[in-house]
């Protein structure tokens, strides 16, 4: 009788829910999982393995889920966040590496790096159904505020192409700078910014004309970008300086860097908007900037090559 009373109070403690807070869930590439870092305590609370080479990622608060890009092992994983557990994994394409969500939670975006195509999956039934063809090595994405339109950079065509997601085509194709990567779109919805990482500098799109406005210079190899909108600002990761450049959207001018862990890549901003999170690729952690003095003000060891590329800070409502 003890050991059946045992086993069920440990069924019970691993389908408790995850209490109310605000997560990041960081993918580790070189460790083929994900770590889940409570960012008001500051630490790792769970680890969940995921497919291969995990990169890209996507959070829903809505549906409670976050979604997982796995280039190498040609699928993606989906995650429950109210348990912290993986709940399916789907096939797709050829290396997957960008992903969002629609804001209703309908639907997930991934962008193929092999196929050049972004697949549409349905978040109820999780299965693929269909494509649009886009252009060659699609690497970021994003998904306008009011969910009708996707943008997505073409790395190896110096290119973005807005999608109307009603119509399912491409609606303009937009010359950028050299082998763009990290997309964002503004919380306004007027405004899509890109990070091209050979060229050293941030394309600034109007999506009213779908033409580029301004560029801004940053530091070397930038690769995703998050806008902090009471300040009117972006912060961009740059890979081979260790650093990240603070641009002021009044002046369209880099304003500061800051000095970070060795190979930034993901970053994303706590929705207090107190502090902004960068995962480090090659130093395994998350530095955590302070967004009022913009100095880092902890490091949180995550796992094998953090890379967290999109949207990956989450927040229960439980």
């Amino acid at each position: 009788m003890y050991p059946r009373i045992l086993f069920f109070g440990l069924l019970l403690a691993f389908s408790i829910p995850v209490l109310a807070g605000t997560f990041a869930y960081v993918t580790n590439q070189g460790a083929d999982n994900v770590s889940v870092v409570d960012v008001e305590q500051d630490k790792v609370i769970a680890t969940i393995p995921v497919g291969h080479r995990p990169a890209g990622i996507a959070v829903s608060n809505i549906k409670k889920r976050a979604y997982v890009t796995n280039p190498e092992s040609k699928d993606i994983s989906i995650l429950d966040t109210e348990h912290n557990k993986l709940v399916k994994t789907i096939p797709v394409g050829s290396g997957a590496v960008g992903i969002a969500v629609h804001p209703d939670g309908s639907e997930v975006y991934i962008a193929d790096w092999y196929e050049h195509t972004v697949f549409i999956m349905d978040t109820a039934s999780r299965k693929i159904t269909g494509n649009i063809p886009v252009g060659n090595s699609p690497s970021g994405i994003a998904v306008c505020p009011d969910g009708k339109s996707l943008y997505v950079s073409n790395r190896d065509d110096n290119n973005v192409m807005h999608i109307d997601l009603l119509k399912r085509q491409v609606m303009a194709t937009i010359p950028v700078g050299k082998a763009p990567f990290g997309i964002t779109v503004s919380d306004s919805g007027d405004q899509v910014y890109v990070a091209n990482v050979q060229s050293g500098d941030i394309s600034i799109i109007d999506t009213r004309s779908d033409t580029v406005t301004s560029t801004v210079k940053v530091g070397l190899f930038p690769y995703a970008i998050v806008q902090d909108q009471p300040g009117n600002r972006l912060f961009v990761t740059n890979q081979k300086d260790s650093t990240i450049s603070v641009i002021d959207l009044d002046s369209y001018r880099e304003i500061q860097t800051i000095d970070v862990g060795e190979y930034p890549e993901g970053i994303d901003i706590n929705p207090s908007r107190k502090f902004i999170y960068v995962a480090n690729w090659f130093d395994d952690m998350l530095s955590i900037i302070d967004l009022k003095t913009l100095e880092v003000v902890k490091e949180i060891k995550t796992g094998s090559g953090s890379r967290a590329y999109g949207k990956f800070i989450y927040t229960s409502d439980q």
